[in-house]
């Protein structure tokens, strides 16, 4: 029984592999162990040659959709980031660990009572993690799409987190003032798009991704009118792509924002910037 498991899981790895899925050896054992409902240290725990035939047929299936490139987070409907799994399906991105350092920034920032806007907050990951770390902060997740709010407004049930939803498209529908802004908005430019990896450009939604022909159309957008939604002495906190750093940090100078500091993501990218209002 032991070595039929092992051999279901070594043949299904090497599809993966063949299949040309990068990431071919974590995702085979993070199937597997969602497959056999197991913690991923504990993949060979013996179970009943019966169980072992009704989970193999799921393990493979869901194997044969991670060969064709769909997400794993998909497949299982689910992704960790920071502290917590987060329920995704395609109407969302796939959150990544690098915009965990936007929590890094700002969870010493909160406060009780702290009114917390998450801007294009898709499945909502980044706010409701922010509210993981403070509870009492006020927080709202907004996004132009309404599909994307669904998932955000399920995560935060799940995780049993108050907060209020706003349908808008950047600040279009938003009239309140707050003390913190997050935002992770699309960056990828033009000649970037067409590069990323298959299971991005056919399995996340590319509204969320495409930032104009450099990738800034719509980070520059918002920092054209941010400073108008933030209470005096506000805060900002914005991921942005490889590279975008001395473009933005001109913008920043531009819209006459002096306080701000950028910092780098575990690769040592400059990868988001806080900014502070100036009054």
């Amino acid at each position: 029984m032991m070595k039929n498991k092992t051999s279901l899981f070594l043949t299904q790895k090497k599809l993966l592999k063949e299949a040309g899925c990068e990431d071919y050896e974590e995702s085979a054992k993070f199937l597997f162990s969602k497959a056999f409902n197991i913690p991923l240290d504990q993949s060979y725990k013996y179970q009943s040659y019966q169980e072992l035939n009704e989970r193999a047929t799921f393990f493979s299936k869901m194997v044969s959709r991670r060969a064709v490139g769909e997400p794993t987070a998909q497949i299982i409907s689910s992704r960790c980031f920071w502290n917590n799994d987060f329920y995704v399906d395609k109407t969302v991105l796939d959150p990544r660990p690098e915009s965990e350092l936007i929590i890094s920034i700002a969870k010493v920032l909160l406060f009780d009572g702290m009114k917390v806007l998450d801007l294009g907050c898709g499945s909502g990951c980044i706010g409701l993690s922010l509210y993981q770390e403070n509870s009492n902060i006020r927080l709202f997740l907004a996004d132009f799409s309404k599909k994307a709010l669904n998932v955000a407004k399920k995560n935060a049930l799940a995780l049993e987190a108050e907060c209020k939803l706003i349908h808008t498209d950047l600040f279009s529908n938003i009239d309140e003032k707050f003390d913190l802004i997050v935002a992770n908005l699309p960056y990828i430019a033009k000649e970037d798009f067409f590069y990323l990896q298959k299971e991005i450009i056919l399995y996340e939604p590319h509204e969320a991704l495409y930032g104009g022909v450099l990738g800034l159309d719509v980070i520059q957008l918002f920092l054209r009118t941010v400073g108008q939604r933030l209470n005096k002495n506000g805060i900002f906190v914005m991921e942005f792509g490889k590279d975008q750093d001395t473009q933005i940090k001109n913008d920043l100078l531009r819209f006459k924002y002096r306080r701000f500091d950028f910092h780098k993501d575990m690769d040592n990218i400059k990868r988001a910037v806080c900014v502070k209002k100036d009054t």
